[in-house]
């Protein structure tokens, strides 16, 4: 850990941090343009499905980049892409940017116990739950709320020798959930002990979200009158219900008219009465800052034609009687709700 050229030496700048934290927006940017903008989108429309309800962008964006960095690595797909990784001569990105390509498609889900929390220094020492001979350092850079001793983490890493680097979007828990916890990853991949550490790589958003139900119950997060039996869960802040004042059809038909509106799985004539019908919902984003560039990268937009990929907001499911709407936060929640409020009759459930 003293070594200068360590880039987890905590005495080094923050130099590593901010080169992984460049290289995994280029990662996206330059996947997005190599397997084409629709096939990204409906990868990352996938992935954001199997994290609901956690609805972190970043979280679901470096697990949708890691998922086709994999099937690049393994050979079963975009060998564009395994050209980037595998052979420098024909490759587009410079160095740095390729080392965190290739750290993130070798990355590690990993569940982690904090053994020794090293109180002064930058760092804490951790423990595989899964593989306990097997300890960690894991090097905070300053974004990370201090962990007690027995805190657990559950998320995506990039390893360097025996240091680890969390992806961020990571679960962090307390040492009382440490058995429910390891039961549930256990019984929902159905492996045996050794087979677990493998199962968990391609599962992180089903690991994530059990991780976190089972630390919001044993909390009482949700819970109403402190969680007596037969209270119901408070609805959540970024999903609303109304019940609808129009038939059904009309509901859709307006929807399926609107430009942001994109239903998932429609039938190929007409609509299920009784069914539920879901649109993605889908803005064109405002322009930010520019991102900088890794040294001789090629320019982004310049390369995408100039022009913005939609980008997903929320959802909006209908059924027979009632209209749901999800949005990623309260401001874009009361955004997407005048609008639908605008194209549906609805009252108030």
């Amino acid at each position: 850990m003293t070594c200068r050229f360590n880039p987890f030496n905590p005495d080094a700048p923050k130099a590593f941090d901010a080169i992984v934290g460049r290289g995994l927006a280029a990662a996206s940017r330059w996947l997005e343009k190599a397997v084409g903008t629709a096939e990204w989108a409906r990868r990352f429309d996938a992935m954001d499905r199997r994290f609901m309800p956690e609805r972190d962008l970043p979280l679901i964006s470096f697990e949708t980049q890691w998922s086709l960095l994999d099937m690049a690595v393994k050979g079963r797909a975009y060998p564009n892409v395994a050209e980037v990784l595998n052979d420098e001569a024909k490759a587009s990105l410079k160095n740095d940017a390729r080392l965190v390509f290739e750290k993130l498609a070798r990355s590690r889900v990993l569940f982690v116990q904090v053994t020794e929390p090293n109180e002064g220094l930058p760092y804490y020492t951790m423990q595989n739950v899964f593989n306990p001979e097997e300890e960690f350092l894991y090097v905070d850079f300053g974004d990370q709320e201090p962990l007690d001793r027995g805190a657990l983490m559950v998320g995506r890493f990039l390893a360097h020798e025996n240091c680890i680097y969390v992806i961020p979007g990571v679960f962090v828990g307390t040492a009382a959930v440490l058995g429910l916890i390891m039961d549930a990853i256990v019984e929902f991949l159905d492996e045996e002990s050794d087979q677990v550490e493998e199962a968990m790589q391609g599962a992180l958003p089903e690991i994530w979200n059990l991780c976190a139900a089972i630390q919001d119950e044993y909390d009482g997060v949700g819970l109403g009158g402190g969680g007596a039996e037969g209270d119901s869960l408070l609805e959540d802040p970024c999903r609303v219900s109304f019940m609808l004042d129009a038939d059904k059809e009309e509901a859709v038909v307006a929807l399926r008219r609107h430009p942001f509106f994109s239903e998932v799985d429609p039938l190929e004539f007409g609509f299920d009465p009784m069914g539920e019908s879901l649109f993605d919902v889908y803005v064109l984003p405002m322009s930010g800052p520019p991102m900088a560039s890794f040294e001789d990268e090629e320019d982004e937009d310049e390369a995408l034609g100039g022009e913005e990929a939609p980008v997903r907001v929320g959802s909006v499911s209908v059924t027979a009687d009632k209209l749901s709407i999800s949005a990623l936060n309260p401001v874009e929640m009361e955004l997407l709700k005048a609008l639908v409020l605008q194209l549906v009759a609805c009252s108030e459930a």
